[in-house]
């Protein structure tokens, strides 16, 4: 048995884990940050003293309970902790794993990241999300959802965008069994059903209507696609988010292409959000495991062919669990964990907290995390994720505006954790929020990179759009050239192009601003631009009818910088 935690603190200055007292300093303040969610397009309804129901601008809600809970965990043996100061945090020695590479206008809800995949096998991924939407009139106010792609000279643009009934990415997955994905999207279609869309030829992009799953007169959250009970046949998990609440299983039905469902499981009025799903007893059966604001931990089993049920229940320390991972064998003691994470909002403490099976039949918590000085009512959710291709998962964490990965540093049986990389908010979008951060190799090295989207309110719009940093793993770049070649970006879409183009661009400071076309002689042919602007996101139509087929170049001058990038005109 343990007899002692391991307790780490992150360090400004010398980085290194020393153990200290907890002193509190909570920098939360909730009349700031409801203010603050309700300016950004959401909706805030107080149901009790301190317990609020946030609707978000996707029309998704959850319920936060800014109380502080006693802790009713029932395990008392000491947990490997690792505690993060996160005002103590020296970002400076990070800043060059890392480099700004492109700005993509999308993002996904704030409850999960933008989805990244290779579905027409191109060896070019996509994004799927929506972009900026106008506000004003009936929530939502996001959508329609776009796919981005790689164009020939490297810059992500939209190649497709849905009806305008779209709203947001609910989840991807191979419903059908074969060898592309379907899409699956929250839809006004729909009326609190989803749409799926599926790939219609080989080597295609998932646009085309497959079928409408509904589940009336209610909402659906969180769906996640695999074959739970090994039947070879697509199984499909979410939550039901009406009063009372459900956790739901369905199987998907070649005769009526769609999902039936086969077990459902109340949650006593409380919502859960998300799932963490693998056989985590190792009996060969697959469990699914669900969390709630009210901090209850659901634990369902399939125990046959389209039969589930429910083998253990109890509470997590904090309210507002919400966020829910899976790490396989991470300290490699034979054993895969789960892990999920809660809020202590009077204190200023996020908790994750990670879970075994042990010898005695019970879920035992064998580590926690303590971000302390660190809550958020917007962005919370963590992932493991193998970042750097060494065989272990590192765990990256997204609260707030704060980006977390942390790798492990331990033994089996002994769980410890060290910063491999922190992010503590954009300095060129001081007031836009930060969503959960996507990974993948987004530029083709095979190198996992950084998909950092935010939200920014903008009047009349609330602004969608990601950085793209690549990691960079020989040279670095100097933290001033970092922040010169994001004070500025442009981007253009459709490219190559036919007659016209959109060329998009950003400043981040007010000043004379030009943006002109040379051809490939360094010749000008066309001023799109030349006033003076405020920062911000700006738009701008360039008709090339008149000139003929080939390379050209648009540069944009704004202050002391300039970027310049290439366009293909096509007749």
């Amino acid at each position: 048995m343990k007899t002692l935690a391991f307790i780490y603190y992150i360090f400004s200055l010398t980085g290194l884990a020393i153990a200290q007292d907890y002193k509190p300093f909570n920098t939360f303040n909730k009349e700031a940050e409801l203010k603050k969610f309700v300016e950004c397009g959401g909706n805030v309804e107080e149901m009790s003293p301190n317990i609020y129901k946030l609707t978000y601008q996707d029309g998704i809600s959850r319920t936060l309970n800014l109380n502080k809970k006693e802790n009713t965990e029932v395990n008392n043996s000491v947990i490997d902790t690792t505690i993060i100061n996160i005002w103590e945090i020296d970002t400076t020695k990070f800043n060059n794993m890392f480099t700004y590479w492109q700005t993509v206008r999308v993002r996904n809800t704030p409850l999960s990241p933008v989805i990244i995949e290779d579905v027409n096998k191109n060896s070019l991924p996509e994004l799927y999300g929506y972009s900026d939407r106008r506000v004003g009139g009936p929530l939502p106010w996001v959508g329609p959802v776009k796919i981005y792609e790689q164009n020939l000279i490297g810059i992500y643009q939209n190649v497709f965008t849905f009806d305008s009934l779209t709203m947001y990415v609910q989840s991807m997955g191979n419903i059908h069994r074969t060898d592309y994905k379907e899409l699956v999207l929250s839809s006004l279609l729909a009326n609190n059903g989803v749409v799926v869309y599926k790939s219609d030829s080989l080597g295609g992009l998932p646009t085309t209507f497959d079928f409408i799953f509904y589940y009336q007169p209610n909402q659906i959250n969180n769906m996640m696609f695999d074959d739970y009970d090994n039947n070879k046949i697509t199984d499909c998990a979410f939550i039901d988010a009406a009063n009372p609440s459900k956790i739901i299983i369905c199987e998907y039905r070649d005769s009526i292409n769609n999902f039936n469902s086969v077990y459902q499981q109340v949650t006593e009025g409380e919502s859960p959000s998300g799932f963490a799903i693998g056989d985590f007893d190792l009996d060969g059966k697959t469990e699914l495991i669900s969390s709630a604001g009210s901090g209850n931990i659901y634990i369902i089993e399939n125990v046959d062919v389209n039969q589930y049920s429910i083998v253990n229940q109890f509470t997590f320390p904090f309210y507002n669990a919400y966020m829910q991972t899976t790490t396989d064998d991470i300290d490699g003691n034979g054993k895969p964990e789960f892990w999920f994470g809660g809020q202590n909002f009077p204190d200023g403490i996020t908790m994750y907290q990670c879970y075994e099976f042990d010898d005695n039949g019970w879920y035992t918590p064998v580590a926690r995390i303590e971000l302390r000085y660190s809550v958020s009512i917007t962005t919370n959710y963590i992932q493991a994720v193998d970042i750097n291709d060494d065989g272990q998962e590192e765990i990256v964490i997204s609260s707030g505006n704060i980006i977390l990965i942390l790798k492990f540093d331990g033994s089996p049986g002994e769980h410890r954790y060290d910063l491999w990389y922190a992010k503590l908010g954009e300095a060129t979008q001081p007031v836009a929020e930060i969503y959960p951060v996507a990974i993948a190799d987004l530029d083709g090295d095979g190198i996992k990179d950084l998909l950092i989207p935010f939200r920014k309110s903008e009047e009349p719009f609330i602004l969608a759009f990601s950085y793209i940093l690549r990691r960079d793993t020989l040279t670095g770049i100097l933290p001033e050239m970092e922040k010169s070649i994001q004070e500025i970006t442009i981007s253009s879409y459709p490219n190559p192009f036919n007659l016209t183009t959109t060329i998009e661009y950003s400043i981040q400071s007010a000043g004379l601003v030009t943006l002109k076309i040379y051809d490939i002689l360094g010749t000008e042919v066309a001023e799109l631009v030349n006033v003076a602007k405020e920062a911000g996101y700006y738009s701008v139509t360039f008709n090339a009818s008149e000139l003929p087929s080939g390379i050209y170049f648009y540069t944009l001058t704004s202050g002391n910088f300039m970027a310049t990038k290439k366009l293909i005109l096509l007749k």
